[in-house]
């Protein structure tokens, strides 16, 4: 007996339990489900596209709104950046207020440019203006444009011609136990020496040079502070005579090489060379010759200018019916060849011949 009594009382407690759980699950069903719009408190945000009860409006149509959304604050004094509220976002182009200031207050000259003006050159604009006005002509030679093909003066890429380079000086001393050397080129006699523009490089195949083309303008016959060898070699086929030395080379025995040559005859050329060695930093040049020497010899100088000078495929025997009316080539001429017998050259160092 005692035992069904336990186990209704255990039944009833089931039957309890069971009917508080349904209870619980029926309450968090109607938490979960949504209440009707006419349940729910006004909204207080914003409707996504459109507010119920609102025209559904097509995408093309602009919305525009009040101007009372869009007028600023007046409370505010200061500046808005970078735009005030309700103004269009349309970048400014403001005037360089300063720049005008300095303009108006400065009277002297900007450099290189002033405020506002363009970078450009004078030059520039006046050489676009004489191209576009007249036809480029094709020059040959005419002893002033495309120079820096040989030499340039207004280059300082070119100055080492005419420079000292080297760290020991002492290696030109003139050696009184170096002996001049005497070079001879053999030539066909029917050679003639093309004459080539400046549009065209020249090289030669031996250091100096004494035979191959040449510019066709000729040098001015005198000291230059530099000339190359495409250039005075035009002078060597009319018989010139060069004399070449190296910028190292000893400042005495250049200019008692110089003395000579200068009294000799009209017809020379004085110019520094990188070609010439240490060993013998002194040379003079005739067509298809040249005498190299450490040492100044007055003598064997005499008898190499008799000999060699007045020879070429362009000599003329009356230089002096040309010579005065030609054009030539003329930079970095220092001085100009005074007479010594006459332009023609008639009589060739005379006075050695006299001390001898």
């Amino acid at each position: 007996m005692h035992f069904y009594l336990h186990c209704l009382i255990v039944l009833c407690l089931i039957c309890a339990t069971l009917n508080l759980c349904h209870g619980k699950t029926i309450k968090k069903a109607e938490a979960k489900l949504v209440k009707p719009p006419e349940e729910l408190g006004p909204f207080q945000g914003k409707s996504y596209p459109y507010v119920p009860e609102e025209p559904q409006l097509k995408n093309n149509v602009q919305r525009v709104q009040s101007n009372e959304l869009t007028k600023p604050d007046n409370s505010w004094q200061g500046k808005w950046f970078p735009y005030a509220p309700g103004e269009p976002h349309i970048p400014k182009q403001e005037t360089d207020q300063s720049s005008t200031k300095f303009r108006d207050s400065w009277q002297g000259k900007w450099f290189p440019f002033g405020p506002g003006q363009p970078h450009i050159y004078q030059q520039q604009e006046e050489s676009t203006k004489q191209s576009a006005a007249q036809p480029t002509i094709p020059i040959c030679d005419d002893g002033v444009h495309n120079l820096s093909i040989d030499y340039d003066p207004q280059d300082i890429r070119h100055n080492f011609n005419y420079l000292c380079l080297q760290s020991n000086r002492s290696l030109f001393n003139p050696n009184l136990n170096t002996e001049a050397l005497l070079t001879l080129h053999f030539l066909p006699s029917a050679y003639v020496p093309p004459a080539k523009c400046m549009n065209e490089s020249i090289g030669y195949s031996h250091e100096p040079p004494t035979n191959g083309a040449f510019r066709p303008l000729p040098a001015v016959y005198g000291s230059y502070k530099y000339l190359p060898p495409q250039r005075y070699m035009r002078n060597l086929a009319e018989g010139a005579i060069i004399m070449l030395y190296h910028p190292c080379a000893f400042r005495g025995q250049v200019e008692q090489l110089q003395h000579i040559v200068q009294g000799c005859l009209y017809r020379h050329i004085i110019t520094p060379s990188q070609f010439l060695t240490p060993e013998r930093p002194l040379a003079l040049l005739s067509w298809r010759n040249s005498l190299s020497m450490s040492v100044v010899d007055e003598k064997q100088v005499g008898q190499f200018i008799r000999k060699y000078a007045k020879q070429g495929p362009l000599s003329l025997p009356n230089l002096s019916r040309v010579v005065e009316k030609r054009k030539s080539y003329k930079a970095a001429l220092l001085t100009e060849a005074h007479l010594v017998s006459d332009l023609d050259d008639s009589e060739l160092c005379g006075y050695l011949q006299e001390h001898m």
